[in-house]
């Protein structure tokens, strides 16, 4: 077997006992992994960081910097604190960690290996960490070969090179810009060819692809993509093929060439391979064995992004330590594992630049605000809101506003204006202002907009005074609904129908719009609450109870898993509280698959709706079930080419102009691609 050569300070060890005698003897060393191919990918990341002089230890820092090691970790650990500085301790576990004495404002470096480091298991350390401005990194890799190899990136990075450039790729529009302000468009065709310090991709996507432009961005780690039991996946991605990307172009991330890497994409960084669909497909696994010394992703589903890409680009440009970059961006979404960074969190990849080119931070004259209102001269979102204050540009002067007196005065206002509103026109008039408010609103959408305004209004004057014997029941906290004309049942029915349709055609971020209605005129009661494991990635569940201060808009409860995404977002309502799914544990292609829906025994006007949509939020297979009661059981066929994918199941349940949906995840066992079966 031909060793891939390496450049000038690099070399290869057989042994972690060897690896640590290199390391000490000033080199650069790479623990020789089993497969060739990845030793030669490996060779080919070594050259893009180039010749590397000797390198001697960075003197232990007296802020109380940490290396932390977990279990067979622990000897290449201590070889990296030592090399960066670092003091260093030994656990035997991830929960072993919360008793290393860790000073307030320090920094820890935790070396685990990658299938260790789940979202149920980080929570609890970054949640403390943060709690005392800890700045936190994960040293990480698929193996112990994997685990020296990025530490070996981390080292190179910190070898002063020529000066390089920034992209963003912008999957959104399929455009990619350069520049000091990541603000000159480029042809996405060159840049995804080029090399970078810093990469800032956002894109649609999930923990194992991206749309991005005319590319489908592919976290392959191997030559073909493999199962966890390390079978081949039939029809599963291979290096010029994406299961994901249909026509489009396979771009492998392990390819893209950068210093530094920053994944604006849903649950981007998703290390358990249990947490998603379990194969050899994941971004954080292309990223770990791909060129960038750090990477910094979203862990959760579906966070709020705004002018973060661009100031993130432009802070690390400006030498910003990435552990606090990371920190700036978990705040201004308000989660302590929102982001994570797989890196050092001391290392600056940039040089700083001119003043007049350092994006500004402005500092909260004593709180931060309740409410904020931070936007460019051009009304776009420009700020990015931090504990200490907020980053923003030049040429974008932060507007900081105080609202929350006027935010309760418009909620009077609102109380006043709405009275005679029942809880269906609310989400109704909320889901048409989101319509209208798009430059071109789907057609779909204002004609089942038609018919549910029609069918209300003719049910307006019946449904008014039911409502408010609902408002009587739920404040008193029981009481079912009285009887009802069953014209208003036939009302209700037709105008859940046409909402379920809509979504029915809908992908990209609908659920989120009809849920965000469904709450538009409510506000949050308290922080969020535990509530038990996710029941696909075993993730922390948190629940919030949303306050309805409308005649009509009874208290909601969202629940959600900061991987997964939705689990259920319901009134409080006594029918949908009894509303349960019953899903089997896998899908297989071809095949029938039987759902158990649990609902109310007796509610006149349920409507529910199954959906089973891909990754892609697609609707591949629908069932509506009017009238449905007790324990109702739905047959869904399941598409023979269906992608081998973690897949998701909706429940629309709809009662008396009270939607209500549940989401569960389930994947799809894999089937033989057709261009792979043998005759």
């Amino acid at each position: 077997m031909t060793t891939p050569n390496l450049p000038n300070g690099f070399c290869w060890a057989d042994d972690l006992t060897s690896w640590c005698k290199l390391l000490e003897a000033g080199r650069i060393a790479l623990l020789r992994p089993a497969d060739p191919q990845r030793a030669a990918h490996w060779a080919d990341v070594a050259a893009f960081y180039g010749a590397q002089p000797p390198f001697t230890p960075t003197p232990v820092s007296a802020d109380g910097s940490l290396v932390v090691g977990l279990g067979a970790t622990g000897q290449l650990a201590q070889s990296a604190a030592w090399a960066l500085g670092r003091g260093f301790f030994h656990v035997g576990s991830l929960s072993g960690a919360l008793t290393v004495p860790v000073p307030d404002s320090g920094s820890v470096l935790l070396t685990a290996p990658a299938g260790a480091c789940s979202l149920a298991a980080l929570t609890p350390l970054l949640d403390s960490w943060s709690q005392r401005s800890v700045r936190v990194g994960l040293l990480t890799g698929l193996d112990l070969p994997g685990i020296a190899f990025s530490l070996a990136k981390i080292l190179a990075a910190r070898t002063p090179q020529l000066p390089e450039h920034d992209v963003h790729f912008d999957g959104l529009t399929g455009t990619a810009r350069t520049g000091r302000n990541l603000d000159e468009r480029t042809a996405l065709d060159t840049a995804v060819r080029g090399s970078w310090r810093t990469a800032v991709v956002e894109a649609h996507g999930s923990g194992s692809h991206a749309l991005l432009g005319p590319y489908s961005l592919c976290g392959l780690t191997g030559e073909r993509e493999l199962a966890v039991t390390g079978s081949p996946v039939p029809g599963g991605c291979t290096t010029d093929r994406c299961r994901a990307g249909g026509t489009l172009t396979p771009l492998l991330l392990r390819d893209v060439a950068c210093r530094t890497l920053a994944l604006f994409v849903c649950t981007a960084l998703i290390l358990d391979p249990h947490e998603h669909f379990p194969s050899s497909v994941s971004l954080a696994h292309a990223a770990l064995e791909g060129h960038p010394a750090a990477v910094i992703g979203m862990v959760h589903q579906d966070l709020p992004v705004n002018a973060e890409p661009r100031l993130t680009g432009r802070l690390l440009a400006a030498g910003r330590p990435l552990g606090a970059l990371t920190a700036d961006l978990n705040d201004t979404v308000g989660r302590t594992s929102g982001y994570l960074l797989l890196g050092d969190p001391d290392q600056s990849l940039g040089a700083t630049p001119e003043p007049s080119q350092v994006p500004v931070l402005t500092p909260w004259p004593a709180r931060r605000p309740a409410l904020l209102t931070v936007t460019s001269s051009g009304g776009r979102l420009m700020g990015l809101v931090t504990r200490g204050g907020m980053w923003h540009s030049h040429e974008d002067p932060a507007q900081v506003t105080d609202g929350h007196e006027t935010a309760l005065g418009l909620r009077t206002r609102l109380i006043g204006w709405l009275t005679a509103l029942d809880a269906g026109a609310l989400f109704e008039d909320n889901l048409r202002a989101w319509a209208m408010a798009a430059d071109r609103p789907k057609t779909y959408v204002v004609e089942a907009l038609k018919v549910m305004r029609r069918h209300r209004e003719a049910a307006r004057e019946n449904a008014l005074a039911a409502l408010q014997l609902v408002q009587k029941s739920l404040r008193a906290g029981y009481g079912p609904l009285p009887d009802l004309p069953a014209e208003l049942d036939r009302h209700a029915t037709i105008w859940a129908k046409a909402l379920s349709e809509m979504s029915e055609r809908s992908r990209f971020g609908m659920l989120d719009q009809l849920t965000d209605a469904a709450t538009a005129t409510h506000t949050r009661s308290h922080e969020p609450a535990t509530a038990g494991p996710c029941g696909y990635c075993r993730g922390p569940l948190e629940r919030t109870m949303w306050s309805g201060p409308l005649p009509g808009a009874v208290e909601r409860i969202r629940t959600t898993c900061p991987r997964c995404g939705l689990v259920a977002d319901r009134p409080t309502a006594p029918a949908h509280e009894a509303v349960r799914l019953h899903v089997p544990d896998e899908l297989v292609p071809g095949q029938s698959v039987r759902i158990t829906v649990d609902l109310p025994g007796a509610a006149p006007g349920v409507w529910l709706a199954v959906q089973l949509r891909d990754r892609g939020r697609h609707a591949v297979a629908t069932q509506h079930r009017p009238g449905a009661l007790g324990a109702a059981q739905v047959e869904i066929a399941i598409p023979a080419d269906l992608q081998p994918e973690v897949h998701r199941i909706w429940a629309v349940v709809v009662d008396r102009f009270l939607p209500a949906w549940h989401q569960v995840r389930v994947p799809s066992t894999p089937d033989a691609h057709r261009e792979e079966q043998l005759p």
